[in-house]
C-alpha cells in the first residue's frame, strides 16, 4: 500500500517556530509520514518520540550536501535515532557538477557516501530541482549525468516531477529511464506565469499525475511513498494545501489500480 508524506519545507516557518505543533497539524491532516528539511534546533530523540506518539513516520532528511560531506558519521547516526529510512542530498557547487573541474571528485563523494549510508541499513538518495534539467552538459541534462555515472546501488533518485517540468525536462522520459531506482517520488505541481511558475497544491496545476502515478506502479520495487510537495501557499494557508494535496493523492490511488 502506498505510503504518502507531508514536506516540511512548505511550512518552514512554522517549524521554526513550533515544529512540534506543525507535527500535531500534519498528523490531524492525516499524512502517513514527514519528510524533514533539518530538525529546527530539536534532537532526533525528541522528534522521534513526538513522531511515535503521532503514528507518523520519518519518511527521510534533506542535508545540504556540504553539511553532508563534513559530518557524514553524525548526520547518518542522527537519521537512524530520528527513524528515517532515507536521506536526501542535493548538488554540490558549480565546480562539482558536470562540466566542472571537481566533477569527478563529486562522484567518487557520492559514492563513499551511498557505501557508508547503505552500511547503515539506509539509502541515499538524489533530490533535483529545475536547474539539474535546464543545465545541459555534452548534449545531455546534468542530473542523467549525476545518475548516469554514480552507481545506482549507491545513489538512488528522488524525483521531483513538478521540478522536472519547470526546468523544461519530461517527466515521462524520466521515471522511464529510472524505474527501478525511485524509492519516494515527489509530486510537485504548479501553473506557467510567465517566465517563471506559480506552485499549486498537487493535482491543481499542470502536472499530468494519473499518468505519473500509473507509471509508477509498474516500478519494481514500487515507491514506497509518494510526498506532495511545493513550495510556496501565497496567499493560502500552507495546511489547507496540505489536506487538499493530500485528498486529491489519495483519490487517485483509489482509481487507479
Amino acid at each position: 500500500m502506498a505510503k504518502i508524506g507531508s514536506p516540511l519545507f512548505i511550512v518552514r516557518e512554522e517549524c521554526q517556530r513550533d515544529l512540534m505543533a506543525v507535527l500535531d497539524k500534519i498528523a490531524e491532516i492525516g499524512f502517513d509520514g514527514v519528510e524533514f528539511v533539518g530538525l529546527f534546533g530539536h534532537t532526533p530523540a525528541s522528534i522521534r518520540k513526538k513522531l511515535d506518539s503521532l503514528g507518523l513516520a520519518a519518511v527521510g532528511d534533506h542535508v545540504p550536501f556540504d553539511e553532508f560531506v563534513n559530518n557524514t558519521d553524525r548526520v547518518i547516526d542522527g537519521r537512524i535515532e530520528l527513524g528515517c529510512k532515507y536521506i536526501t542530498v542535493g548538488a554540490p557547487g558549480a565546480d562539482g557538477l558536470p562540466g566542472g573541474s571537481g566533477y569527478s571528485r563529486t562522484v567518487a563523494t557520492y559514492e563513499r557516501l551511498g557505501e557508508m549510508v547503505n552500511s547503515a541499513g539506509l539509502k541515499l538518495l538524489f533530490h533535483n530541482h529545475a536547474d539539474e534539467v535546464r543545465s545541459v552538459v555534452n548534449g545531455k541534462a546534468v542530473l542523467e549525468h549525476l545518475l548516469d555515472d554514480v552507481r545506482s546501488d549507491l545513489l538512488f533518485f528522488e524525483p521531483d516531477l513538478g521540478w522536472i517540468g519547470i526546468g523544461g525536462g519530461d517527466p515521462v522520459h524520466y521515471l522511464t529511464k529510472y524505474p527501478n531506482r525511485c524509492p519516494v517520488v515527489h509530486f510537485k505541481d504548479y501553473i506557467p506565469d510567465g517566465d517563471g511558475c506559480q506552485f499549486r497544491p498537487t493535482g491543481y496545476g499542470v502536472m499530468n499525475n494519473a499518468e505519473l502515478y500509473a507509471m509508477t506502479l509498474s516500478f519494481d520495487p514500487r515507491p514506497e511513498w509518494y510526498v506532495l510537495d511545493h513550495d510556496l501557499a501565497y496567499e493560502r494557508d500552507s495546511f489547507f494545501d496540505l489536506a487538499i494535496s493530500l485528498d486529491y493523492m489519495r483519490n487517485l490511488i483509489t482509481v487507479t489500480r
